[in-house]
């Protein structure tokens, strides 16, 4: 209906005009982040750019921008927009909006998409933390040139082993040296540590690293600094 030869909005017109108005200020941009240039603000309201134009995507996330662009509608750079001209504004605005939900919609179904297992590595047990209690007061002491004694060998687990050592009666408290020696007698690991007396027992606590010796017979070694190597029978397991 005419109204002093003016033509009355459409239905629609109230809800567009709300929606107008929320985009005016529901996304503030204080540093003009990603704003384009206000040629293309102008080629905008001149629909001189296709739908898909990015531009548009901005002008929803961005409220200065929308609010200049909806300033140059209404001068002479562009015509006014009458009614047809909003509902083809509208349109352009809902199918932005379509392309953005699809898009959060893509981006939260692949987050939520079961991807493959993460692959969780086991610790080889070659580099696990060990303790173990070694006695060698049953083993007769054999210097580096001799034989060394027949006796079951002490076992040495492979990784990183905490050794409490209970030395051989006699043996003095102190810095002692302690290595694992292969059948050539070249030293496939090696630690320090100091000997003290507990219980009338001469203790010597290491830390030695096996987890790169292969398994097999070993001589351990020890030796108190300024006095001979002694050798006793070991496997490592």
């Amino acid at each position: 209906m005419a109204n002093d030869g003016q033509h009355s909005d459409p239905p629609e017109a109230a809800w567009v005009d709300e929606f107008d108005e929320v985009l005016k200020v529901a996304n503030p941009n204080p540093d003009r982040v990603g704003c384009p240039s206000q040629d293309v603000l102008i080629a905008l309201t001149r629909r001189e750019r296709p739908i898909g134009d990015p531009a548009y995507e901005h002008l929803l996330k961005c409220s200065p921008c929308y609010r200049e662009f909806r300033a140059l509608q209404q001068t002479g750079i562009s015509v006014r927009p009458e009614p047809r001209s909003r509902m083809w504004w509208l349109a352009a605005v809902a199918a932005v909006l379509l392309l953005a939900a699809a898009g959060a919609w893509f981006g939260v179904f692949n987050r939520q998409s079961p991807g493959p297992e993460p692959q969780t590595r086991e610790v080889p047990a070659a580099t696990a933390e060990l303790r173990t209690e070694l006695d060698l007061r049953k083993y007769a002491v054999a210097r580096s040139q001799e034989k060394a004694d027949e006796r079951p060998p002490v076992s040495l687990p492979r990784g990183r082993l905490t050794a409490t050592i209970l030395l051989p009666v006699g043996s003095e408290p102190g810095p002692y040296e302690v290595q694992v020696l292969d059948s050539n007698l070249q030293s496939k690991a090696s630690a320090t540590g100091n000997a003290e007396i507990r219980d009338f027992v001469t203790t010597l606590r290491a830390t030695i690293d096996l987890g790169s010796v292969m398994p097999g017979r070993y001589q351990l070694a020890l030796r108190r600094d300024g006095e001979e190597w002694r050798l006793f029978p070991a496997e490592v397991r």
